[in-house]
């Protein structure tokens, strides 16, 4: 079953992402949850408090590698903001061919970040093209789930990941 929406729900001043946590292969993947404070997937693009405060905060949001992707193959990739304390935040690429949905990646690397004390959201998924061989890497298309991702960003981080290869280019073409 393919999801075409997630559940958002949106206010003046936040909009709020509901990500189900799957356990099982037969849940519902666009199953809507409401956002409560013990459901660590409810996250905020406003101001939130958070464990990581401090003077570590920002070594330890440096520390989050910027890129991890497969080293070969096309796959589906995810953007993922994650905010530190107070304006502190960093962008970082994950993508893995074993993902059968975005949402697979995410709900895989999301408790990491929050257990150093992190929040994080999505904003945005595509697809990436990874040649090792031919040192070239192409990102383009679309999450159904999170929406476009700014591949411009992702194209950023994977040029200072992969600083020897020939190419690395996007598209908004395809899905």
């Amino acid at each position: 079953m393919i999801c075409a929406v997630r559940s958002f729900a949106l206010t003046n001043a936040t909009a709020k992402c509901v990500l189900p946590v799957i356990n099982s292969a037969r849940q519902v993947l666009c199953g809507f949850r409401e956002p409560s404070l013990g459901n660590r997937t409810t996250f905020s693009r406003q101001g939130s408090t958070m464990s990581a405060e401090g003077g570590g905060a920002e070594a330890k949001l440096a520390a989050i590698p910027d890129v991890e992707i497969d080293p070969d193959g096309k796959f589906k990739y995810i953007l993922i903001r994650c905010h530190g304390p107070g304006d502190v935040s960093k962008d970082i690429v994950r993508g893995f061919a074993w993902a059968e949905y975005h949402a697979d990646i995410y709900d895989r690397v999301a408790p990491g970040i929050e257990a150093l004390g992190f929040d994080c959201e999505c904003i945005g998924g595509g697809r990436i093209q990874h040649s090792r061989s031919q040192r070239n890497i192409l990102v383009f298309g679309y999450s159904m789930g999170f929406g476009q991702a700014d591949h411009s960003i992702t194209v950023e981080k994977l040029k200072k990941q992969f600083p020897d290869y020939s190419s690395i280019t996007f598209n908004n073409e395809g899905y």
